[in-house]
Formats: structure tokens, sequence, C-alpha cells
């Protein structure tokens, strides 16, 4: 009777091992973060910037695609830097108060972020620098079309052009 317990008590510890012995030495996949998206992620000072994506269909002009989280008690201006062909270009966004829903940028029925003078094919990675506060974070960014369905429609507008009345 005595071999019938000690049996079935090592059975079931070999069991037990044997099925959960991979969770000792494998590590566990829902502790590592990754972006689950086309986009990058960045957090610069007290702003998360989430789905990070420049579309350009010539390389040339483009449209910045983000979604901003300020967790902060007060709006926060956002500087977006890129260097161009040895040109610095800078451009400023207000990310407002939205504790835990994001504001964006860029997508179907949101304001665009227009980067000119951009000289990075698609395809390419484009480094953008972004700064609040006084902190500063660099990231590589990729550059897509608007060829793949999720993007049809969010081509960048151009800019604005001023012109000058005829004069007499």
């Amino acid at each position: 009777m005595k071999f019938r317990i000690i049996a079935a008590v090592a059975i079931a510890a070999g069991v037990a091992l044997g099925t959960s012995g991979c969770n000792v030495i494998q590590p566990q996949a829902t502790t590592k973060s990754y972006n689950a998206s086309d986009g990058v992620a960045v957090t610069v000072g007290s702003i998360n910037l989430q789905d990070l994506i420049v579309l350009s269909n010539d390389g040339k002009l483009a449209s910045l695609l983000l979604t901003a989280v300020n967790t902060t008690t007060a709006d926060k201006t956002l500087t977006i830097n890129y260097v161009s062909a040895g040109v610095n270009h800078t451009k400023s966004i207000v990310v407002p108060v939205n504790e835990h829903v994001g504001t964006t940028w860029g997508g179907h029925g949101d304001p665009q972020i227009i980067l000119d003078q951009i000289a990075t094919a698609p395809g390419s990675m484009m480094e953008i620098s972004f700064s609040v506060d006084g902190a500063t974070q660099s990231t590589l960014i990729p550059v897509l079309t608007t060829a793949q369905p999720e993007y049809k429609g969010l081509e960048p507008l151009a800019p604005a052009t001023v012109t000058a009345a005829p004069t007499n």
C-alpha cells in the first residue's frame, strides 16, 4: 500500500515539474514591451509619444502621425526638430492635458503636422528629436507611404502659400 502512495506522489510530482518546467527557464512574453503598430514609441519628459510614423509619397513633403499622452496637470508644448540637407527644421504643437487618452495628429479628421523638405525616401528611417520642458529625446521613425490601405487618404497636405497681390 505504501508503495502505491509513494508511486502516485512521484508520478504527480513528475507531471507537475514536466508541465511547468518551461516557465522556470523561459522568459514570459507578456513582460516584454513592444510597438504593436508600424510606428515607434518614445517618452520625452512628461509626454508619452506613441505610434510615431512619417508618411511621405515623394520623400520631400511628409506628415507626422502620432498620439501624445500628457498625464500632467498642464498643457505642454512639444517641440519637434529634424535636420534635412543640413537645414534645421523646428515645429511646435501643444499637447493638452488628457490623463489616460492620447491626443492624435495626422489621422483621419486630425490636424496634420507637416514636415517639409525631409529628403528621406519612403522605406527609410528618419531621425526626429522631441523636446518638452528641457528634456530632449531623439528616435528613428519609419517613413511609409499611403500605399497601405490603413494610410489611404492621409497624404500630407502642402502648406498654404501666400501670394502677393499684383502691383499696378
